[in-house]
């Protein structure tokens, strides 16, 4: 196990990987939608929950919406369904998906060089403006980046000898792909 970190600085970095979270989660409902793609994605979702047609995205009623794959509708719609159609509900699922990609890069970090190190590059990745704007917008981004960010972690962790578990993530691999052309297309 790599430690090169004191007991401070874990501490000081746990303490910024909290606040920059909960500073995300809670301001994802604190302001209106902000671009045109934001909103229109956000309103694909809706029309969603409301018409209960979960295999055509419409943009309008009766206008299927065929620009993007529809994972990014499906989650913010899902997200709609269960609290209710506002900002934050619309956001909630980019968060969760940017949450799942940090938990990755962790787990991998960890598995490659040890908890601190692991600690320091999830700390990297969640105070870089990028990842902090896209873990709070309702667009297509991080459900490729959650799908990238698995298929190389599990390619990275199938490839390990080590690993007793290489079959698992092999089987991930191939998830991590199809969410990213569910998300993006191919």
């Amino acid at each position: 196990m790599n430690r090169f970190l004191s007991n401070n600085q874990r501490k000081f970095l746990m303490g910024i990987l909290i606040v920059i979270g909960l500073l995300r989660l809670f301001t994802l409902g604190a302001y209106p939608l902000m671009d045109t793609t934001e909103s229109r994605y956000a309103e694909v979702a809706r029309k969603m929950v409301e018409t209960g047609n979960w295999v055509t995205p419409q943009i309008d009623y009766g206008v299927p919406f065929w620009a993007k794959p529809p994972l990014s509708t499906w989650v913010t719609a899902a997200s709609l369904a269960v609290f209710g159609i506002n900002e934050f509900a619309a956001r909630l699922s980019s968060f969760l998906l940017s949450a799942m990609m940090c938990w990755l890069v962790y787990l991998l970090a960890r598995k490659r060089h040890g908890p601190d190190f692991a600690l320091v590059a999830t700390v990297v990745l969640v105070t870089t403006a990028v990842f902090f704007f896209m873990a709070g917008g309702v667009m297509t981004d991080p459900a490729l980046a959650l799908g990238t960010t698995l298929a190389m972690v599990a390619f990275w962790r199938a490839m390990d000898e080590g690993d007793k578990n290489s079959r698992f993530w092999g089987y991930l691999f191939f998830i991590g792909l199809a969410v990213g052309l569910l998300a993006k297309g191919p």
